[in-house]
């Protein structure tokens, strides 16, 4: 005897009818009549007794049915505990700056609208520091910037690492003498770069460092705390930088992002978790969150590679040398 036989069981006794139960179970009659038979031979017992205008439950039928609704009641009751597990608790959880912005903010309202009832910790910090909150027991769960090279950079192999985000690094420039289109690192050498400190963005620094050498030049770093620091010097004129695309949504009137004509590693955004910890509901709650959210087209349109209209094609036609 399993749960779905009792449930079937139930169907039929409440109906009163084969016919009935099979509508509502979403179910052909044969299935059905079958299940039942199964139960009756399994028990050793009628369960009910057939007519032509449905059944009636016999003794035992009537016996089995108080039965089968308390175990089924408990079933769905501990189901209900269970599925509730993931939307209660607690969770702290450390991160970077930078991603209270961009990252963290889509992320967050996705949880929260699947477990409302978890009561979230906060600790913002620089990258070491979120690394040692995770693993210190302090946070469950950390967010930093990964260096170049993999999720394995700079955390230590006492803690796992996920990838939950992957975004282009983009230049940023003062808007008043910020080429169209795409920029070529090298054409900005002479320029200091607004860089991020290491100890706050961790691997960010060595993205924009890495970036420069790719096209040649060492570049001139000037270190700011926050990526609104690094932003609006920008926009004052005091420098260009290379930032994660999303730095777009903090440009404001005076700065804007360009996409680079040489490929570059991308940014990625790392979730941390201590490696000997057996998660909580809470967190694998989160984990499913983060770990099941697509990597956001974050260049947007405006960085699209354009498709050639007709006109192009035939502008580039009437160009190209005779034959």
């Amino acid at each position: 005897m399993d749960l779905r036989q009792l449930r079937y069981f139930l169907a039929v006794a409440e109906e009163r009818s084969v016919t009935r139960a099979a509508t509502r179970l979403h179910l052909t009659q044969p299935p059905l009549s079958a299940q039942l038979a199964r139960l009756e031979h399994e028990l050793g017992v009628e369960l009910f007794v057939r007519h032509r205008r449905g059944v009636d439950l016999t003794e035992a039928g009537r016996h089995l049915v108080e039965h089968a609704r308390r175990v089924l009641d408990d079933v769905d009751a501990a189901a209900a505990v269970v599925r509730g597990l993931g939307r209660t608790g607690r969770l702290a959880l450390a991160f970077v700056p930078a991603l209270a912005w961009s990252v963290l903010p889509p992320l967050l309202r996705r949880f929260t609208e699947e477990s409302p009832g978890v009561e979230l910790r906060f600790l913002e910090a620089g990258t070491d520091a979120v690394a040692e909150h995770v693993r210190a027991g302090r946070a469950e769960l950390g967010l930093v910037h990964l260096p170049p090279g993999g999720a394995a950079g700079g955390v230590g192999p006492d803690l796992d690492v996920a990838v939950v985000r992957r975004e282009p690094l983009v230049a940023v420039l003062p808007r008043t003498d910020a080429p169209p289109e795409r920029v070529d690192l090298a054409s900005l050498a002479d320029r200091p770069f607004l860089a991020p400190a290491r100890e706050v963005w961790g691997g960010l620094a060595a993205h924009l460092a890495g970036a420069c050498r790719l096209s040649g030049f060492e570049p001139t770093l000037r270190e700011v705390d926050l990526v609104q620091t690094a932003v609006a010097l920008v926009g004052a004129g005091l420098g260009v930088s290379v930032l994660p695309a999303s730095a777009e949504l903090v440009c404001g009137p005076d700065a804007v992002t360009r996409p680079l004509t040489r490929h570059v590693p991308v940014v990625e955004t790392g979730l941390l978790r201590r490696r000997t910890d057996e998660p909580t509901a809470a967190v694998r709650s989160f984990l499913r969150v983060a770990l099941a959210t697509p990597e956001p087209d974050v260049l947007g349109p405006a960085y699209a590679r354009r498709t050639p209209t007709s006109t192009d094609r035939a502008s580039a036609a009437a160009a190209a040398p005779p034959p």
